[in-house]
């Protein structure tokens, strides 16, 4: 069940029904019951994976908190690390390392168990997966280090872990941001459902006009890159930097609307990225929840910036490497991570911008220039899926073109959504609209749903970072 489906749009409905027809101590569990329901509606067969990475990390955590030793409580937490990363890395790495390698395959013809194995762990990549992963074992360690004090209420983590909005593609929340929101609804007020509404309005907008289009428009070129132009190319390349970020960024704005119907505020998860006068800037304004994930959890324990200068080398290629990974098993995932940190090394190291320093016009053009231009060509590897693919952009050209004049008429919302980047740059959409007068906003209420009813692609499309 996608954001973008026919069942959403009756799901969401139901659950706000059940959910404020309660009373207030008691509407979370409807929450917690009806996320189990959006989550089974990929495969009934993915709650299993969800049921045991929720109570593995429950009793671990408990255990860890109670242990008297610091001893006692490194090895609870070595317990939780192994139980979360080894799920992640069975379900969705197990291919990649050595269930595609010619001994393994030998193996499974030979014997029912390996060929049953791999049947398993090829049944597909469960929805989210990297997202739930994450939140449990940034709640395990900031238990371990005494940030967080454990829920003892099962049911009641089981809902942090599963509240429906951010679990299959985040934003990855933290415990005691999320959790205390959760069983603390007010009751619905017309500004509420106003800022809902405007949020999730925008979201669909940038999903199923902007995202999909764009999508449907390259999925040619990155089957074949070497039967098209080198203008195909390009165009080509830009249009999947803003697919993602249409994709993801109006994933994000519908999680954070509907989460808003439950009285429950998620953590913004872009700042207008492609703004960005710097690597560093960009990745403080991208994907914000699992920047900060990796920079709590894996770059500041290494040492951060605060080390030896091969130290902090190495925390930047390992942090970028594993950002890289997490998106997904391919090589083509990693070196997008290592064409980061060495971009981002490089960068800090000759070219860093003083703390506090005012950038001239012609500094900003730049910089903006080169960071633009670094994390397009970077795009390029993260969409090619395989290594074949990103090579095939840089060989001979042909003669085929991406253009048709079918596209022309989206140059309609396609402007729009470069003005309304323009426009809400410095303040988001609901923020931006709360300040206009009643005829401003209402036209563009008009405006951008127009658009999702003329220039939507195919309904519901699935979401990128779904896969991850």
């Amino acid at each position: 069940m996608t954001f973008n489906s026919i069942q959403f749009l009756l799901f969401l409905p139901l659950v706000l029904l059940l959910f404020y027809a309660l009373p207030r101590k008691s509407r979370w569990i409807s929450l917690l019951v009806m996320s189990y329901v959006f989550y089974a509606g990929w495969k009934v067969e993915y709650l299993a994976l969800l049921l045991y990475s929720t109570a593995t990390e429950f009793f671990i955590s408990n255990f860890i908190y109670r242990s008297k030793t610091i001893l006692k409580k490194r090895i609870w937490l070595a317990f939780s690390l192994i139980s979360n990363f080894g799920v992640l890395i069975l379900f969705k790495y197990f291919h990649f390392l050595i269930g595609g390698s010619a001994w393994f395959k030998a193996l499974a013809n030979d014997n029912e168990s390996f060929l049953y194995l791999q049947f398993i762990f090829e049944f597909g990549i469960p929805v989210g997966i990297s997202f739930y992963t994450f939140q449990t074992v940034s709640y395990a360690i900031d238990v371990y280090r005494g940030r967080t004090i454990p829920e003892r209420n099962f049911a009641k983590f089981a809902l942090f872990v599963n509240f429906f909005p951010q679990l299959v593609a985040g934003p990855i929340e933290r415990f005691e941001h999320l959790h205390p929101q959760l069983f603390n609804a007010p009751n619905p007020t017309f500004e509420i459902v106003k800022k809902a509404f405007r949020l999730m309005l925008y979201g669909f907008f940038l999903k199923m006009v902007i995202a999909d289009n764009f999508g449907d428009i390259i999925a040619p070129l990155y089957l074949q890159p070497k039967d098209f132009d080198l203008y195909s190319r390009v165009i080509g390349a830009l249009l999947f930097g803003f697919q993602i970020y249409a994709d993801f960024f109006g994933y994000t704005l519908i999680a954070i609307g509907v989460a808003h119907l439950f009285g429950v505020k998620l953590q913004d998860n872009f700042r207008s990225p492609y703004s960005s006068y710097s690597l560093k800037e960009f990745w403080d304004r991208w994907h914000i929840s699992l920047s900060t994930w990796f920079r709590d959890y894996i770059y500041i324990p290494l040492g951060g910036n605060k080390t030896s200068k091969g130290k902090w080398i190495f925390a930047i290629i390992l942090t970028f490497g594993l950002s890289g990974l997490w998106h997904g098993a391919s090589v083509t995932f990693i070196y997008w991570g290592l064409f980061h940190g060495i971009y981002y090394l490089i960068e800090q190291t000759f070219f860093p911008i003083p703390k506090g320093k005012k950038l001239s016009f012609f500094e900003k053009t730049v910089r903006w220039s080169t960071t633009f231009t670094a994390v397009m060509f970077g795009w390029i590897l993260f969409r090619a899926n395989q290594f074949w693919v990103f090579q095939e952009f840089g060989s001979s050209l042909g003669e085929k073109s991406l253009f048709d004049i079918k596209y022309l008429l989206l140059l309609i919302p396609v402007a729009l959504f470069f003005a309304s980047e323009v426009l809400f740059r410095k303040s988001r959409i609901d923020r931006y609209l709360s300040e206009k007068s009643s005829f401003v906003r209402w036209t563009f209420y008009a405006v951008f749903f127009l658009c999702i009813l003329l220039f939507n692609s195919r309904g519901d499309m699935q979401f990128i970072y779904f896969q991850f």
